[in-house]
Parts: structure tokens; sequence; C-alpha cells
């Protein structure tokens, strides 16, 4: 395999990591401290978001790439052309995201001053 192989199949493993691989270690951390699911919840909805639009602004090859997944298309990191990319996608995953990030956030300390008197 020549480096340009293991490049395309490195962009495509993150794309995988961008658009499923958090969820997985959001639900191992949920799993194994079952108390900190609203922390967990809100740091890794923050971090997704951040990621995505940080991603899409510098035009990570990657981010690309999730999007193409998203729209049940083969994965081309070669063959990028971010003027195909909703800005609506774009813009409004991580701002959703980031909402239920913090909205989770704010549960957990509402959670926890309630149960602190």
């Amino acid at each position: 395999m020549n480096n340009y192989e293991k490049k395309k199949k490195r962009i495509i493993a993150l794309a995988y990591m961008h658009r499923y691989g958090w969820i997985a270690i959001l639900f191992g951390c949920i799993t194994v401290f079952p108390k900190a699911v609203f922390i967990f919840f809100g740091v890794g909805f923050i971090v997704s978001a951040i990621w995505s639009f940080v991603g899409y602004k510098l035009r990570w090859k990657h981010i690309f790439c999730s999007y193409q997944n998203a729209y049940r298309l083969p994965m081309t990191p070669n063959n990028i052309r971010w003027g195909w990319v909703k800005k609506s996608d774009a813009y409004g995953i991580p701002i959703i995201l980031f909402v239920i990030g913090v909205a989770s956030l704010v549960m957990f300390f509402v959670i926890f001053f309630n149960t602190s008197c």
C-alpha cells in the first residue's frame, strides 16, 4: 500500500470517527460512569459541534467525507467539492449539537445543586 492509499484510508477513518466514533466513546463513558450522564452528553455534544464547525470552516477533508457519508454517497477524499455541502447542514447541525450540549450541562448543574441541599 502506497502513501496515497494510506492517507486516503486515514481520512476515511477520521470521517467515520467524526460521524459515529464519538457517539460510541460517549456511550462507553456513560456505561462506565452512569451517574455523570448529563455531563458526558454535554461535553460530548459540545466537542462534536466545535469539531464539525471548525472542520467545515477550515475545509478538513474528513469533515467533507463525513457529510458524504451522511448523504449516503461514497467517500471521495481526493475529490472535494465544498460547494456541494448544504449551508444548513454545515451550520445547523453544529448549532443543534451545541444547544443540546449546553442544555445537558445545565441539567447536570440543576440536578447537582438540587440534590446537594
